[in-house]
Formats: C-alpha cells, sequence, structure tokens
C-alpha cells in the first residue's frame, strides 16, 4: 500500500479487526508518511573507532595529545557517530485499558496498535526497541534489540496482551526504565489512572537521563458523560460500583476529567516529559504523526 493510504483505512476502529498486526502497524507507518523519515528517538553520540597520522584540517579537539607527548608525533582519534537510541514501550494492560468507546474500540487495542506502530517505525529504521506491558504485574517484557526477529517477537508479544488486574504504573514504568541499561527513552502509554503514583517514577527516569514519553489513552465517553438519567459507574479494577443522576453531575464531571488530563499535562510541562494526546476516537498516524513532529522540534535541544 502506498503511502497515501486513506484515513478510512486508518480509523482505529478498522485498525483493530485487522488480524495481523504487522500489516496494520505498517499501515500506520506509512498513513502518517514516516517511512523515508529519520527515527524520532535516534539519539547521537560517538564511540572510537581507530587512530591514524594527523591530516591537516583535522578538528584539533581529536588529535591524541598524550601520544604526541610519548611519540612526538600527531595522531587524529577517529570516531564512529552512533545513533541508537533505545527505546522501551511500558504499555499499561491493567483492566481499565479494557473500557470501550460508542464504537468498540478499547484503549488497549488503540495502546497495542501504537505500540506496534513504533515498534515498526523503529525496527525499519536500524532502532532498538524493547517492551514492558504490565498491569499490577508485569506482562510480556523484551529488551531493546534491533532487527526483523526482534519485531516478530514484540509484535507477538502486543499480540498476546490483555487487560486484566489492577494498576502498577510506576511499577511498570521503573521495570522499563531499568532494562535500558544506559541512557535512551521509556515512552509510557495508559490512561494515567493511578497517575500519583507513576508521577515519582517519570521524574525519578528523567533524572536518570532518559528522555520520557507518555501516550495519554482516553475514550471520548471518559472526558463527558453523554448518557441521561441515573447511571451505573463501575470501577473495572476493583468492581465498586456507583449509581448517579449523568444529567446533575455531567458538568461537575466534564471540569473533573479536564482538571486531571491539565494536570498531568502540566507535570510533563514542568519535568522535561513529552505528553501526547492519544485518545480511541483520534487517527494512530495522527498520533505518530504529532509525536515525530515533537520530537524533531526537541531532538536539537538534546543534542
Amino acid at each position: 500500500m502506498s503511502a497515501s493510504a486513506s484515513p478510512l483505512a486508518l480509523d482505529p476502529a478498522l485498525l483493530a479487526r485487522i488480524a495481523d498486526l504487522e500489516l496494520a502497524a505498517r499501515l500506520i507507518v506509512e498513513g502518517a508518511r514516516l517511512g523515508a523519515h529519520r527515527s524520532p528517538y535516534t539519539g547521537s553520540g560517538a564511540e572510537f573507532q581507530q587512530m591514524r597520522p594527523y591530516l591537516p584540517g583535522d578538528d584539533l579537539k581529536h588529535l591524541d595529545w598524550k601520544h604526541y607527548a610519548r611519540t612526538d608525533r600527531l595522531f587524529t582519534r577517529v570516531y564512529r557517530e552512533t545513533t541508537e537510541w533505545p527505546v522501551m514501550l511500558a504499555v499499561d494492560t491493567s483492566r481499565s485499558m479494557a473500557f470501550a468507546d460508542g464504537r468498540g474500540v478499547t484503549k488497549l487495542q488503540v495502546s497495542t496498535l501504537l505500540a506496534a506502530a513504533l515498534t515498526y517505525l523503529l525496527v525499519q529504521q536500524g532502532e532498538a526497541v524493547g517492551l514492558v506491558s504490565h498491569g499490577a504485574e508485569v506482562g510480556e517484557a523484551l529488551p531493546a534489540r534491533t532487527g526483523r526477529p526482534h519485531l516478530v517477537r514484540m509484535l507477538g508479544a502486543l499480540s498476546r496482551t490483555r487487560a486484566e488486574g489492577g494498576t502498577d504504573l510506576s511499577g511498570g514504568l521503573r521495570r522499563a526504565a531499568a532494562r535500558l541499561g544506559r541512557r535512551g527513552c521509556v515512552a509510557l502509554i495508559s490512561d494515567l489512572y493511578g497517575a500519583e503514583d507513576v508521577q515519582p517514577a517519570l521524574r525519578e527516569a528523567r533524572r536518570m537521563g532518559h528522555e520520557v514519553v507518555v501516550f495519554h489513552v482516553l475514550t471520548p465517553e471518559e472526558r463527558a458523560l453523554v448518557a441521561r438519567g441515573d447511571v451505573e459507574f463501575v470501577d473495572l479494577e476493583t468492581g465498586d460500583r456507583l449509581v448517579a443522576d449523568a444529567t446533575r453531575i455531567r458538568e461537575a464531571y466534564a471540569e473533573r476529567v479536564a482538571t486531571f488530563i491539565a494536570e498531568q499535562q502540566r507535570f510533563a510541562t514542568t519535568e522535561g516529559i513529552t505528553f501526547v494526546e492519544a485518545g480511541t476516537d483520534r487517527g494512530i498516524d495522527d498520533v505518530l504523526r504529532a509525536f515525530t513532529q515533537q520530537r524533531a522540534a526537541q531532538a536539537g535541544g538534546r543534542r
């Protein structure tokens, strides 16, 4: 399929029906027209490769003065640019992620498709990517690797994710950061229920030198009550139930949700964290495109 994928083909409700996760990921990446672009995660660094005699025009900062002191000969240290910026995807698989929007698309389905698209894009461009899926316990866990065989393993692990159990966002995030082993990026994909618990872990990952990205996945129905009359609210993780008049609480509910989202965005801005809205009603290619544009704008600051 060409890069000019039909907007209809990239609708999350239709993408979720595609059994082949790699095909869905490819459609998203091509639809976002990212295939020929540089990876949004490409880092910068230099790895020593060899020594050679100094040539006029060589950068003087690469002269090996210790070698000169020993031999009275000028040599230049040659470096190979390294661009690998390992990425760990921390995908929230707690029971709340099973909540579906009006079209039947769950937050976990969108999270899985987004994670698959990121994996496809990064591996395609030679970057290392890994996975920690987590509810209250770790589900799938794969180290950051490159290559086609690893892409297949990642997509297989993502296809097995299920929304089960409670929430431990901080634990999942810390496991993802620990698996990097060196500076890289941790990308959390979650509805952020339990955000108070995860904020210290997000801050900790930043202070470890990692780049941190949060993809916030909510349904339109969670943002604003559309029902009328008495509605039963069920906590998917605890089973707690509450009946309330949706008409009476609609305004207060919407205000509280808006405050919650604004607080997460404010925290992210303060801590230097990239925050991306990834609602179930938003095209996943659009989410990916918005993210890469943010990364492009920030890349100069990291270098």
